[in-house]
């Protein structure tokens, strides 16, 4: 007992200090292929990481090529809402008499740029983005009430009215008022609104001129 004690730990020393007798037990004791597992496995690890930053690249090549498709395709997006716009404007100034009459007012003109700024060339405390706003307002319309009272109409038209379209609205109506002294209505001519719209529409807050599909078609 003594002496496989004595043995065993000789064993132990020499595996543990001697790395030619450690690599002559490994290959007694281990076949070819565990042997050669740790390099195999660098190996595989080293083309696993190529692998990685190969796919890293073609992932950013993709990402960007995405990207660039998204902001095409916002573009248009954008360019459609800008003409959506332009025809809903077009068809808000084709219906003024209708507008007034849902109202139950009668025509009298409308108001352009010079005389807007006219308007408000007394009231020095707007903001010029507000200014500006008004300047650059849809359509303006002066008209009479069935008394023959003097009054306005602030048009804002919109494929989908939102608040930016309501608020102008209800904006440039207060600087009519104020501008001119007379009652001002705010207007919106568009197909349909979103949540926030409607419920002012619904409040009487803001009247809804509904415009259709065939109103928006190209002459």
């Amino acid at each position: 007992m003594a002496l496989e004690t004595a043995v065993r730990t000789e064993f132990l020393r020499l595996l543990e200090r001697d790395a030619e007798f450690r690599g002559e037990v490994r290959r007694h004791l281990l076949t070819t292929e565990l042997i050669e597992l740790p390099e195999r496995f660098a190996a595989f690890a080293g083309r696993v990481d190529g692998f990685i930053v190969e796919q890293q690249a073609v992932n950013a090549r993709v990402d960007a090529r995405f990207d660039g498709i998204d902001r095409r395709l916002q573009a248009i997006t954008d360019d459609l809402g800008v003409l959506k716009g332009h025809a809903a404007g077009r068809a808000a100034r084709d219906h003024v008499e209708t507008i007034l009459d849902e109202l139950g007012l009668t025509y009298v003109a409308i108001l352009d740029r010079g005389d807007l700024v006219g308007l408000l060339h007394r009231f020095p405390d707007i903001p010029t983005g507000d200014r500006q706003s008004f300047y650059r307002a849809d359509l303006v319309l002066e008209a009479r009430d069935g008394e023959g009272i003097p009054c306005h109409v602030a048009v804002e038209a919109s494929y989908t009215a939102d608040r930016r379209d309501s608020d102008r609205a209800l904006r440039n109506a207060q600087f009519l008022q104020r501008g001119t002294g007379h009652p001002a209505q705010a207007v919106v001519a568009s197909l349909r609104n979103d949540r926030d719209v409607q419920v002012l529409v619904d409040q009487g807050a803001v009247h809804w001129h509904r415009l259709t599909e065939k109103d928006l078609a190209p002459d």
